[in-house]
């Protein structure tokens, strides 16, 4: 908040300085020159009193002066400050008047040249202490001027600072304080108008500044309990879709079963045509059972009903939970199914993970008919991967977010064949939430899809404490 260390010296260099230092220079011009005009005042009053002198025994034939006549020359020369006059003759003679000064003083010289006689010269010397004094005088007063324009310049600095900078840190101030959205306090210290009306637009910017600030939080508060209300009603209506599919599918699965039941015990006597219409009745009976079993387990999954319990299990334990029922299924669509990395030892709910490998592997096996599927254990990090590989038709970039979308199909003209409700990978995504990890993809059209997603590795401590079966009592041929 202090900006005077960077403002005033650029403002009194660019303002002040200049004006002072012109200032100062006419000031010691002035001195020279009044110096130099007494000086020459001086010199032109001595040159011609002497050229006078001159002129008086140039005219008497160049005789040699009485005493009386240097005696009267000094008198009148007295107030240019003459203190001794001399004439020497050309016979080397010597007549003077006044005392001789040997300091501060100056000789001034004539020549006097009579026609057919040898020259003679006249000198008058003249006291400059008077000169020296007014000189000095000169040169104190301005000397006294400089003092004055300095003060000044000292006093405009003040003012400066004073009367612009102080002011201006007010408003860098109260900037400083509406950018941080808060409210700053300005003094009433006199000042400049335009100051004093941009005080009164920064009062009047951090009011409007405080309404938008409370509007701004009667408008949060408005939306939040708008936002909350929305969220009460949407989870209220998601209990009641989750509580009405599981009783819907719990009357429907009794019927369902007595149906089945019923349709096994009457294909007991029955014709080839009648047989072939009662498994038809079995295929719809098992189709409706699948989708009854779907729907309940995400109105399981999205009621928050399902407790995850950390377990310590390996990979074939995993993989031996569904390998029999993914093998007739994979049989089923003439899939090679193949599982690799069975030794991996992992830490988390072994039904839930079963049940999300279930999922991806089913997914995978309907869309790879008479293909390959791996289904993979490997060491990712400080988690174990699981992956799920297919090499089949591939999902493109723009559709990899849609298929975890209820009954979303990207080959609906297949979904009949397949007997699928597009509820597999929706099922498996909210799986891989309640187990804390998420489902990767990675795929491309015509180049088949990869799913994985980690879990845990099982800590050491437990590894000692609870020693595994051998693998090869798991392991089952595909």
């Amino acid at each position: 908040m202090e900006p005077r260390a960077h403002l005033l010296p650029r403002l009194f260099i660019d303002v002040v300085l200049p004006s002072t230092m012109a200032a100062l220079a006419l000031i010691l011009a002035l001195c020279i020159q009044q110096t130099h005009n007494l000086a020459e005042r001086v010199n032109a009053a001595a040159t011609l009193r002497l050229s006078r002198l001159a002129g008086e025994l140039d005219a008497s034939g160049g005789s040699a002066p009485t005493q009386a006549t240097l005696d009267r020359t000094l008198q009148e020369a007295r107030e240019d400050r003459v203190v001794r006059v001399e004439w020497h003759g050309a016979d080397g003679s010597l007549w003077s008047s006044g005392t001789l000064s040997p300091t501060s003083s100056t000789t001034y010289r004539s020549e006097v040249r009579p026609q057919g006689s040898a020259s003679s010269w006249v000198s008058m010397q003249v006291d400059t202490r008077p000169l020296r004094q007014a000189q000095a005088m000169v040169w104190l007063l301005g000397a006294l001027c400089a003092s004055g324009i300095l003060v000044l310049a000292w006093l405009a600095r003040v003012s400066i600072r004073h009367r612009v900078l102080e002011p201006l840190s007010q408003v860098r101030y109260a900037v400083h304080e509406l950018v941080n959205a808060r409210h700053p306090q300005l003094d009433n210290t006199p000042a400049s108008t335009e100051f004093i009306e941009l005080r009164k637009s920064l009062q009047r910017l951090s009011e409007l500044q405080e309404e938008q600030r409370r509007d701004w939080s009667a408008m949060q508060h408005d939306n939040a309990v708008e936002a909350l209300d929305r969220l009460r009603q949407s989870q209220a209506a998601t209990r009641s879709k989750s509580q009405f599919i599981a009783l819907v599918s719990h009357h429907f699965r009794q019927p369902l079963q007595a149906l089945e039941l019923f349709a096994a015990g009457l294909d007991q006597n029955a014709s080839q045509e009648q047989q072939s219409l009662f498994q038809q009745m079995r295929n719809s009976i098992a189709s409706m059972t699948r989708l009854l079993d779907a729907l309940l387990e995400i109105s399981r999954l999205d009621a928050g009903v399902i407790a995850v319990k950390p377990v310590g299990f390996t990979a074939a334990e995993l993989f031996m939970r569904d390998r029999t029922s993914l093998n007739h299924e994979a049989a089923r669509h003439q899939v090679t199914l193949t599982w690799r990395g069975s030794h991996h030892q992992l830490h988390s709910d072994a039904d839930v993970a079963a049940s999300l490998l279930y999922q991806l592997a089913s997914n995978a096996i309907a869309n790879a008919p008479a293909g390959r599927v791996l289904i993979a254990a490997r060491r990712c990090g400080q988690s174990i991967r699981i992956e799920v590989r297919d090499n089949g038709t591939g999902i493109a970039v723009i559709h990899q977010q849609r298929i975890f979308e209820e009954f979303v199909q990207l080959q609906a003209g297949e979904s009949e064949r397949r007997g699928g409700y597009g509820l597999g990978l929706a099922i498996a995504e909210r799986l891989a939430r309640l187990l804390g990890t998420r489902i990767g993809l990675r795929s491309e059209p015509g180049r088949g899809s990869t799913f994985w997603f980690d879990l845990p590795r099982m800590p050491v401590m437990e590894r000692h404490s609870n020693p595994q079966k051998p693998a090869d009592s798991w392991r089952q041929a595909s």
